[in-house]
């Protein structure tokens, strides 16, 4: 399994430098190098923002997970958002490396129980954060911009998927059906793993299900982390905007629109490590439709990538250290 995962890789990887070597070089060498410069040490706020939003959805898990005499403190939830990070990054597996490493980076901690259950509880209040950011982010992108046709079903693809997202939800909080229960015993058998305790399952789901329980003030914190996040990405590509070339006049109406469609990206190419290429086509994309130079689509991308690069290193030396 290992060697194919590699070939993989390999693969992609290639695909994606193919992508932005195209992507640069169509939009202009000297203006992406050019651009890039601009931001100086600005860079330096900008990793502090990007470190941020992990702290806000480290601070977020901590409400789902710490209750009783099991605390996770924030170093090591901030520890295991860092290294997550960069297993998700660093692999094609996304979110089947990033939210396991999670799992395993706190179990030293609070029980595996505990740790499931919150992770899955912090990802679905973070599912529906971007599902709101996606909705708004289409709503004034089509207020904005004339959107050619390609862009077009990429919006009508967003709405149906957020009220699909949105069916599940209303669905499972109604039925509360035993999802995990009966999914156990399939995945112990594809992992080559011994069976996982009933007990501990039931108990997940019923930690899971225990959110509609929550005092309001609960569900109040965790809401305002994640809202947090979305605020400080928005700051982010603000701040790299403003400093581009020619960005004077950016305002946070379209950083939030790069910002949304970013997410989308995000959200829908994660299984390629570090979505190279993909990143710089479609924010390139996006800023032409806004009326933006793409260079500053392109280049916002590449800001952004090497602060996720620079951050996962940390998070690469938190691994190597558990």
């Amino acid at each position: 399994m290992r060697p194919r995962f590699s070939a993989l890789n390999i693969i992609v990887a290639i695909v994606g430098a193919a992508l932005l070597f195209y992507t640069i070089r169509r939009v202009g060498w000297s203006d992406v190098v050019a651009g890039v410069a601009s931001v100086g040490w600005w860079f330096a706020l900008v990793v502090i923002l990007g470190a941020s939003r992990m702290a806000f959805r480290a601070r977020a898990w901590m409400v789902a997970a710490n209750s009783g005499s099991e605390q996770l403190t924030f170093g090591q939830a901030f520890g295991a958002m860092l290294a997550a990070d960069a297993a998700g990054n660093l692999t094609p597996l996304g979110l089947l490396a990033s939210e396991p490493t999670k799992i395993l980076m706190t179990r030293a901690r609070i029980t595996t129980v505990t740790s499931v259950a919150s992770v899955a509880i912090e990802n679905a209040f973070y599912i529906a954060s971007v599902a709101v950011v996606l909705l708004t982010g289409t709503w004034f992108f089509f207020q904005r911009a004339e959107v050619p046709p390609a862009l077009q079903y990429v919006a009508q693809f967003i709405v149906v998927g957020v009220a699909l997202i949105g069916v599940v939800g209303l669905w499972a909080a109604r039925s509360q059906p035993a999802i995990l229960s009966n999914l156990a015993p399939l995945v112990t058998r594809l992992a080559g793993k011994s069976a996982v305790p009933a007990d501990a399952v039931r108990e997940v789901e019923s930690r899971i299900y225990g959110v509609l329980q929550w005092p309001i003030a609960q569900i109040g914190r965790v809401v305002g982390w994640e809202t947090a996040f979305h605020v400080a990405a928005v700051a982010e590509v603000w701040l790299v905007l403003r400093h581009l070339p020619g960005g004077g006049g950016t305002t946070l109406v379209d950083a939030f629109l790069m910002e949304s469609a970013g997410r989308f990206v995000t959200i829908a190419f994660k299984f390629i490590p570090y979505r190279l290429g993909i990143d710089e086509a479609g924010s390139g994309a996006v800023a032409q439709v806004l009326g933006l130079n793409p260079v500053t689509g392109v280049t916002l991308a590449l800001v952004r990538r090497l602060r996720i690069m620079f951050l996962n290193v940390f998070g690469l030396i938190r691994l190597a250290r558990q």
